[in-house]
Order: structure tokens, then sequence, then C-alpha cells
């Protein structure tokens, strides 16, 4: 897998606040529940709301997030408090702020050089994460492709077995089993496994650049 520049678009937020993409689903499926168990339809409810049928179905889907307005003419036209409406939003949040991978379950496996090394992702939806951790593994001879990240990546290197030679734009480092190197990505980079026997090692990317 070559690590390529690709500049990707993500909406940032702070610690503890709730992204829009989430927040937006929790209260789509939240009206969505809410308008089947009163057992009133998409066309029912726009009228009451004084609000299109198609935007309320962009809502519910999660395609559109609504406004303050128009929640609060939903929530009247059910009978409910707002705070209804928005049920569930932290717990959604808080739901989606953990990613468990179990060994088992982990096929984002990238062989290059006829076997020589290869890069496992150790996470799922990397871009819309603030790292990217890799499991690269180098075989004795074998080395990575030439990387160059674009300017404000950093990445960091910890070794887990074997030995590697990193080379970091003109400098050379020879890294053991245990050693760490934390370097800016956007100077050109490779790995290298100049040992008798396989070496790996984790290596963290932020933000996440393919």
């Amino acid at each position: 897998m070559t690590m390529a520049v690709k500049s990707v678009r993500t909406r940032k937020h702070g610690a503890g606040q709730v992204p829009v993409e989430v927040a937006s689903r929790s209260v789509g499926t939240r009206l969505r529940t809410l308008r089947k168990a009163q057992k009133i339809t998409l066309v029912e409810l726009a009228k009451a709301a004084f609000l299109d049928a198609a935007t309320i179905s962009r809502i519910e889907t999660g395609r559109m997030t609504g406004t303050l307005e128009s929640h609060m003419r939903l929530a009247n036209a059910l009978g409910v408090k707002l705070t209804e409406l928005y049920a569930g939003i932290e717990e959604a949040r808080v739901k989606e702020g953990v990613t468990v991978q179990p060994a088992s379950g982990r096929t984002d496996v990238y062989v290059h050089q006829a076997g020589k090394h290869s890069i496992t992702m150790l996470t799922t939806d990397v871009l819309k994460k603030k790292l990217m951790p890799v499991l690269i593994t180098l075989e004795p001879g074998g080395s990575t492709h030439r990387e160059e990240a674009r300017v404000g990546t950093e990445r960091f290197v910890y070794v887990l077995e074997g030995e590697l030679e990193a080379r970091v734009g003109e400098a050379t480092h020879q890294l053991k089993r245990g050693s760490t190197l934390y370097f800016d990505a956007s100077i050109p980079h490779t790995f290298r496994n100049p040992g008798h026997r396989t070496a790996k090692c984790l290596s963290v990317v932020t933000p996440p650049a393919l």
C-alpha cells in the first residue's frame, strides 16, 4: 500500500463534543421511532409541523441535520418535549467513540514486494479518526516504499521485533527492539530490515494519510 498524499475533508470537533454526523443520525432515528409509535405518516407529520415531507425524510435518514426551529416544530407536532427528540445523542457519541477490532476480524492487510513487507491496519475507518495505527512487517532484506506525507503530518514508530533501518531525509537511524522514532512525516522516509529475522513495528500517523 503506497502511502501517497491524499487530501481528506473531515468535520473537526473538540473533546466531549458530539460529531454532527452522530447527532444527525441520532435525532433522525429518534424522530422516526416517535413518529412510528404514534402511527403518523410523513405527510401527516409534515402538515402538522409545517415542513416538507422530503425534509423530514432526510432528517430521519440522517442525510440532513435540520435546524433548531424545525426540531421544535416536529416535537410540538408529535406532542413531545424537545429533550425527548434529543434523547440518545450522548449515548450514540459514547458508542461511536469506541472501536474494538478483534485480531480474528482484521482483514485489511496489504502485502508488497512479493511478500517482503506487509502493512496491517489496526483499526477501521481510519480517515474518520485522528490517528492511523498500522503494523508493519518486514522480512529480511525487505523495505517499504518511499513515503512523504503532507506538511503537518507526524509519525511515531515502535519496534516490536527484530531491527529496522529508518531513513528519514538524509539521515539513517538504526532501530532495535524497544526503540522508538518520532518524526515529521512530510520528510521523505523509508524503512528497511537489514537483519536476518522478521521485523515488526507499530506505526502511528496523525492525521491519517493514505
